[in-house]
C-alpha cells in the first residue's frame, strides 16, 4: 500500500503522517503534504507550506528523496500551498501554488 510506504519513510526522517485523504497525505505540523500522482503511481507530488523556511524545506526535501528511492518513489517538488480557513466554518480550503516553470 502506497500509503504504509509514505508512512515509513516519513518516520525514518522523523516525521510523522497527520491525516491522510484521498490522494493528500499531510505531514505533522502540515510542514508539507504529499500528492499521489495517478499517471506516474512512482512518483510523490512534494508541496511544502508557504510560511515553510526555505533552508528547512531544501533539507527535508533531500532527507525525502533518499528515503523514497530506497522504496522506489521519486519525489517531485511541485510547489507550495495554504490553509484557509473558510468564515464562519470549522472547514477548511487547500489552496495550491504550483512551482512555476
Amino acid at each position: 500500500c502506497p500509503l504504509a510506504e509514505v508512512k515509513m519513510m516519513l518516520e525514518e526522517i522523523g516525521h510523522d503522517v497527520s491525516y491522510a485523504y484521498e490522494d493528500l497525505v499531510f505531514a505533522e505540523h502540515t510542514a508539507f503534504i504529499f500528492q499521489f500522482d495517478d499517471k506516474h503511481p512512482s512518483n510523490l507530488k512534494l508541496f511544502f507550506n508557504y510560511e515553510a523556511q526555505p533552508d528547512e524545506s531544501k533539507k527535508i526535501e533531500q532527507q525525502l528523496t533518499i528515503a523514497a528511492k530506497k522504496r522506489k518513489f521519486n519525489i517531485i517538488n511541485s510547489g507550495s500551498f495554504k490553509l484557509k480557513q473558510k468564515e464562519d466554518s470549522e472547514e477548511i480550503d487547500l489552496l495550491f501554488f504550483p512551482t512555476k516553470k
